[in-house]
């Protein structure tokens, strides 16, 4: 799923702060003040990387697309079709994950974490795989095409649960539980008005 960059920024922010909250990282704010912003980003370089690779995979399969005019007007496929196809066999090649899978938010929290671990005002109070497992929760959650939805229930569960600090690993579990509601309520709604249509 392609997000804006406005999308993407508000995706660090999120990730980020799920992993504050996480207290699975430690902030040395007394010597860099500007360690929260460092972070974010650093967040948000290795989100618009991975934006950006996925862009030239697109623009290369394009292209390639385009080059066998021939095998264009032979397929069966449409021409969206056979550039999601060389997309994909390009990114197999090159060992790129796509898609919104579980395997992408894993390759993609691999890199953050790394990433962090060079910002000398960061220490992990965890064990990398924990840092590295609580970013892939964060980006499997919040990286949704429709921000609204994510707003809406970013504030329904603060307001239900004002006590739990907000992006807190309890916070983020009846996140996902309201959202999964909120889902399936939507999708309802939608195939009943399909119905009656």
């Amino acid at each position: 799923m392609k997000l804006s960059i406005e999308q993407l920024e508000r995706l660090a922010n999120r990730i980020f702060r799920v992993i504050k909250a996480s207290q699975h990282i430690v902030l040395d704010e007394k010597n860099d003040p500007l360690v929260d912003e460092n972070i974010k980003n650093t967040i948000l370089s290795d989100l618009e990387d991975d934006y950006h690779t996925e862009e030239r995979l697109t623009r290369s399969a394009e292209r390639l697309v385009q080059e066998q005019q021939a095998i264009l007007k032979d397929s069966k496929f449409s021409p969206e079709e056979l550039v999601n196809q060389v997309k994909a066999r390009l990114a197999k090649s090159k060992e790129i994950i796509l898609g919104d899978g579980p395997e992408r938010s894993d390759s993609l929290a691999e890199k953050m974490t790394a990433s962090l671990w060079k910002i000398d005002s960061v220490d992990f109070a965890s064990s990398h795989q924990k840092v590295q497992n609580c970013i892939a929760r964060a980006i499997h959650r919040f990286r949704k095409q429709d921000d609204r939805v994510l707003n809406a229930v970013e504030k329904f569960v603060s307001e239900r649960s004002p006590e739990i600090p907000e992006y807190s690993h309890e916070w983020c579990i009846l996140f996902d539980r309201y959202f999964k509601e909120i889902t399936l309520k939507m999708e309802t709604i939608h195939n009943n008005s399909n119905a009656q249509a």
